[in-house]
């Protein structure tokens, strides 16, 4: 509510010297002296039509409107800033208001007030005040609150999670930060793995700091003590979902590290884990000169105990290496949790026949709380006790209470969403660059075995076994898009090591529009560990695509990935937050973003992102404008949309989604977008696949080279009228 703040023209002392002259001039006597008429009084008012708002972002604008009654001159309006920290706002420090003056020759006078960029403290309180020009005795004041939103991520532990590449090597990231709620991140320890080394450290206070703005994105700054410093973007979910924020990690220190992932809040109590839990891992085996490496399955920890027994597959290059295989003795929780939730796990019994002795595998977890945990490998230490094997990072989601032991056909049924990434395997891609291949399915299962219907929107970026590129065209990538059926079987009874633990083998697929006579078949098979609980993620997978003697004729791939289930095929509708990886000849980009789907006759969204692609050579690039299309989902639960780049053509005229390029495009240009597919898995969470990768849209007919897959969930905007 805006205030009066009256300023009067004479001072006690010359009111009353004033009033002595007047009686002197009578000559000294009140005896036939008249009280004098008193001054004429002006009528001049000042007041804001509407009131200002009492809050604004940083670095967001308020407008103001005042007017001003009874001024027969019609000066308008003077306007002066200032706060506490800045009196006068001779530095600038209170942001900025344009024009100072307003509304000559009118009763009413407009300006906007411009809140600074950053702030030293979570929020600050800024006073304008409006005068009357003609009378300034006449003004009004607004005390506006300067929030940086910090508020949404309170004080408290999170844990952090990427996943992505450096210099065309797997990258992991796991750790966990502690927050003041003020924007100062002051504890937190972390565990990384670049370039085929794991490094474990301390998260340095001095230099570490995070920000929210108002439309829900925000960065986090870390310093740590061996790495340097680390920067992720960020955009927060609605606080019922899991988790609170999807990131993407955007350099350390210009070495070339990008990656995307998620924010936790940490539960307050930490406890060892106990039960059973589905998880897996992704990466590169070190040991075997950095190839894609693979694992997952099931680990039970019984009440009170730290040995480990459970079972495991794992998949190494082009060969399904290890199936349905125990872990032996000597599995373990080794150590932890400590007061930031870190737990190290020694899993031993990786078999293959590369290694025909036990491999030992150290894994450290962050705990989330007692049903999640982020995972990363941590035995390519200097100096450790164990000799290094990979560097991996996955992710394991606590079964049910009671499900180890006790899961059937039947307890896989229903509709699920599946989003899966990793590496195309083909012959032509020896370097094996990560994120290479996408896939995104919805499959109905049926309860005893088999799977009735489904659809797959599945890419490779270099494959070229297709008939478009051995017959001249010489167009890479494969993609296999399609209706689909097939079968699965749940692990349960007998001697089997996977007996009832809920490990799931999905093969047999037939795809009734692919393959076709110009292209080869492609036979899949798909690892599902059940987790049992009725929300969150149903099953975790470790997938293999076409791993046969003969990778040339077929779609040889590898990688990780989710599966929920469906409870709803509904169209965008609202706020979403989003995080993407994209993989092209322009290398990795990856990012977060938000945006707004108007599930109206337009159906349409909009939104603005952040990304980085490939850095060092490629900076943070901030505010990327784009929008898109979708349709209402079809018959198989899939719809289909368009996105375009506002901001600019990006590297090659790839059209990314949120471009690194410069700011070169025009605001309306409708070349700049690719197609996509969004498989939902409610209103409020969903997959989002790039379907262009080889045959095209308009304006690029022979496909963008490129693919991309993405993960979407509902945010909350966090004041009134923010996008």
């Amino acid at each position: 509510m805006a205030a009066k703040q009256w300023i009067p023209f004479l001072s006690a002392a010359l009111l009353t010297a004033a009033m002595t002259s007047i009686l002197s001039g009578c000559g000294g006597t009140t005896a036939n002296v008249q009280n004098p008429a008193p001054p004429a009084q002006n009528n001049i008012s000042i007041a804001f039509q509407p009131e200002p708002s009492p809050s604004v972002a940083v670095g967001r604008t308020e407008s103001l409107t005042a007017v001003v009654s009874n001024d027969s001159t019609n000066s308008g309006v003077t306007w002066s800033l200032t706060c506490q920290i800045d009196p006068g706002n001779k530095q600038g420090l209170c942001g900025s208001l344009n024009p100072y003056q307003s509304g000559s020759g009118s009763n009413t006078g407009s300006t906007t007030y411009t809140a600074p960029s950053t702030l030293s403290t979570s929020s600050m309180v800024v006073q304008i005040v409006a005068f009357s020009t003609r009378y300034p005795t006449a003004n009004v004041v607004a005390s506006i609150t300067v929030n940086t939103f910090d508020s949404l991520l309170p004080a408290g532990n999170y844990v952090l999670q990427a996943q992505g590449d450096v210099s065309g090597i797997p990258y992991q990231f796991a750790g966990v930060i502690t927050l003041d709620g003020q924007g100062n991140v002051i504890a937190g320890e972390q565990t990384l793995n670049s370039n085929g080394t794991s490094v474990t450290d301390n998260i340095l206070r001095t230099g570490s700091s995070y920000f929210v703005g108002s439309d829900s994105r925000g960065t986090i700054t870390l310093v740590d003590q061996t790495v340097g410093t680390e920067v992720f973007t960020l955009v927060l979910l609605n606080s019922s979902q899991n988790p609170k924020a999807l990131i993407s990690q955007t350099g350390i220190d210009n070495t070339g590290a990008t990656a995307t992932g998620t924010l936790d809040a940490q539960t307050s109590s930490i406890v060892a884990p106990s039960g059973s839990y589905a998880f897996v891992m992704s990466g590169i085996d070190v040991l075997d000169n950095l190839v894609p490496f693979a694992f997952g399955g099931v680990l039970d920890i019984p009440s009170g105990q730290t040995a480990i027994t459970g079972v495991f597959d794992e998949i190494i290059i082009t060969a399904l290496k290890q199936s349905d295989t125990a872990f032996v003795a000597g599995s373990q929780i080794s150590s932890g949790p400590d007061t930031f939730g870190q737990v190290v796990f020694t899993l031993v019994g990786l078999v293959n026949s590369d290694h025909p002795k036990p491999i030992s595998i150290v894994v450290t977890g962050y705990i989330v709380d007692a049903g999640h945990i982020k995972l990363i490998e941590s035995d390519e230490t200097t100096g450790g006790s164990i000799p290094g094997f990979a560097t991996t990072g996955g992710v394991a989601i606590a079964q049910a209470a009671g499900s180890y032991g006790s899961f059937t056909n039947a307890s896989l049924s229903g509709t699920y969403v599946l989003g899966i990434d990793g590496t195309d395997l083909s012959p032509l891609n020896s370097s094996y660059t990560p994120w290479t291949w996408t896939t995104a399915d919805v499959l109905t299962a049926d309860g005893n075995g088999n799977l009735t219907s489904g659809y797959t929107d599945t890419f490779l970026q270099v494959n070229c076994v297709q008939q478009s590129c051995t017959k001249g065209q010489e167009i890479p990538g494969g993609q296999i898009s399609s209706p689909l059926t097939g079968t699965y079987s749940v692990d349960s009874g007998g001697t089997d090591p996977g007996s009832g633990t809920g490990r799931t083998t999905m093969n047999s697929f037939s795809f009734s529009t692919y393959p076709n006579s110009k292209d080869p078949t492609y036979s899949p098979n798909l690892f599902l560990y059940l987790t049992g609980n009725a929300s969150g993620p149903a099953a975790l997978i470790l997938a293999a695509g076409d791993l046969p003697p003969q990778p040339k004729l077929h779609y040889p791939s590898l990688g990780a990935g989710v599966a929920y289930a469906q409870t709803s095929a509904s169209a965008l509708s609202g706020s979403y937050g989003t995080r993407f990886v994209q993989q092209g000849s322009f290398g990795e980009n990856d990012g977060t973003a938000q945006f707004n789907a108007n599930a109206s006759a337009t159906l349409q969204v909009t939104g603005i992102g952040d990304s980085v692609n490939d850095p060092p050579t490629d900076t943070l690039q901030t505010d990327h404008a784009f929008s898109g299309t979708f349709t209402t989902p079809q018959s198989d639960s899939v719809f289909t949309g368009t996105v375009a780049n506002y901001n600019s053509f990006g590297v090659g005229n790839d059209g990314i989604v949120f471009s690194v390029g410069n700011n070169s495009g025009a605001p309306n240009d409708t070349g700049n977008f690719f197609t996509v597919d969004y498989y939902p898995v409610d209103q409020d969470l969903g997959f989002w696949i790039e379907t262009d990768l080889i045959t095209g849209i308009a304006g690029n007919p022979l496909g963008s080279g490129q693919v991309s897959l993405g993960q979407y969930g509902e945010r909350t905007p966090v004041c009134a009228g923010c996008p």
